[in-house]
């Protein structure tokens, strides 16, 4: 068979690129194919690590750089990254240092280009300090300018949460932002668990208390709504034989969507537990603590019925969803089913069955739709997808995140 120059051009050039890949086993390519990482290197330069690499893309785009630096031992001690925006066709060779230095034994670096996702979890860790524990999360955003806020749990051996802290983070579209939060009960923590908070509802996220210096303290982080306004603690505290003690109150003024990071050490020294409570401005409405949560287009989806996972399916209130994304809906008593329409879309379901129709065709539902306390609940995923939007599942936040 003859071969044309132009063919032995391309297949020289995936011989190129295999040879490459084998003699630079670091280098990474992004979710789409559009941004690849040609080569990375790093060295120390007067005690720091400085690491280069050289990122390519076909098409213009922003592209994130992120090194995660590992001791000895494997465990991450630092995440740093880079933003950059690279024209179609071009190379760009980014430096980054890592304050490290030395104690580095492994470098991994990755060039990632823009998500489908709203966020996405890079990397998370903790690194043990003298006084303090310090929990990092790297979070990539997704194609739109949003307020990510991200909660840190720690719990003890036991799994009782001893601290709980937060922070925000503004992060315009497609880019990485890496955030860090100081615990201070870092005796006491066995293992810390990370929230991604996008939407603007007001909710409890968690609490918990540690000891320190003889007292013992007490923490918690509420979230707000889409609107600014002061919220108050109301913290009582009990000796070991359930005797109430002194209350304690403390209040703040936050801003719309973002956390309220509530930290009291109680005064009086018998204490042995703390039970809270929290209301909004009025002081009236009790905030209360979430569980699972549901949003579209980052907006939570207020619902009378909390979601339930069946079988490793979440099912929710039929009702909720179809309205937050603006569908209308049917129901019919005899038949006990349910017909949703969204433009010429028309969506079919019945209580009990697990066959559904969606324009005349038959689906089959993971679990069938079923009445629990008078509403009637559906897989979020189907019932998502079929009126045309994405679904994503962050499982460390229980929240499902849909997206139009």
């Amino acid at each position: 068979m003859r071969v044309s120059k132009s063919m032995l051009s391309i297949i020289g050039g995936w011989l190129a690129l295999a040879v490459w890949v084998l003699l630079v086993p670091s280098a990474t390519f992004a979710n789409s194919n559009n941004v690849e990482l040609l080569q990375s290197g790093h060295e120390l330069v007067d005690g720091k690590m400085m690491v280069t690499a050289d990122v390519r893309v076909k098409y213009e785009e922003n592209v994130s750089l992120l090194v995660v630096g590992y001791d000895a031992e494997g465990e991450i001690i630092e995440i740093k990254k880079e933003d950059h925006f690279i024209a179609g066709g071009q190379t760009k060779a980014i430096q980054l240092p890592m304050e490290h230095g030395e104690e580095l034994q492994k470098v991994d670096v990755r060039a990632l280009g823009s998500i489908t996702e709203p966020y996405k979890v890079l990397e998370e860790t903790t690194v043990a300090k003298r006084d303090q524990m310090e929990a990092v999360a790297a979070i990539k955003n997704g194609g739109k300018p949003q307020l990510i806020n991200v909660v840190a749990t720690a719990y003890n051996a036991n799994g009782k949460v001893v601290e709980v802290r937060g922070t925000s983070n503004y992060v315009v579209e497609n880019r990485v932002s890496i955030f860090k939060i100081h615990l201070d009960s870092v005796h006491e923590i066995d293992e810390v668990k990370f929230t991604v908070l996008t939407d603007d509802r007001t909710y409890l996220v968690d609490s918990g208390t540690y000891m320190k210096d003889g007292q013992l303290v007490f923490t918690s982080v509420v979230k707000n709504g889409d609107q600014p306004q002061k919220l108050t603690a109301r913290a009582t505290p009990y000796s070991a034989d359930g005797r109430e003690l002194s209350i304690q109150t403390a209040a703040d003024f936050i801003e719309a969507n973002r956390l309220f990071n509530h930290r009291m050490t109680i005064k009086d020294s018998n204490a042995t537990r703390v039970a809270a409570k929290y209301y909004d401005e009025t002081g009236k409405q009790e905030i209360e603590k979430r569980g699972t949560l549901v949003t579209v287009n980052g907006k939570g989806v207020a619902m009378e019925q909390s979601p339930v996972n069946l079988e490793g399916n979440v099912v929710v209130p039929i009702r909720a969803i179809t309205e937050a994304m603006g569908a209308g809906l049917e129901w019919e008593q005899e038949t006990r089913s349910v017909t949703v329409t969204r433009g010429s879309r028309v969506i079919k379901l019945q209580n009990g069955s697990d066959i559904a129709y969606v324009d005349g065709q038959e689906i089959t539902l993971a679990v069938p739709p079923q009445i629990i306390n008078n509403h009637t609940m559906v897989p979020v995923r189907f019932i998502s997808e079929a009126l045309g939007a994405q679904v994503f599942w962050d499982q460390n936040s229980q929240i499902v995140l849909i997206v139009r």
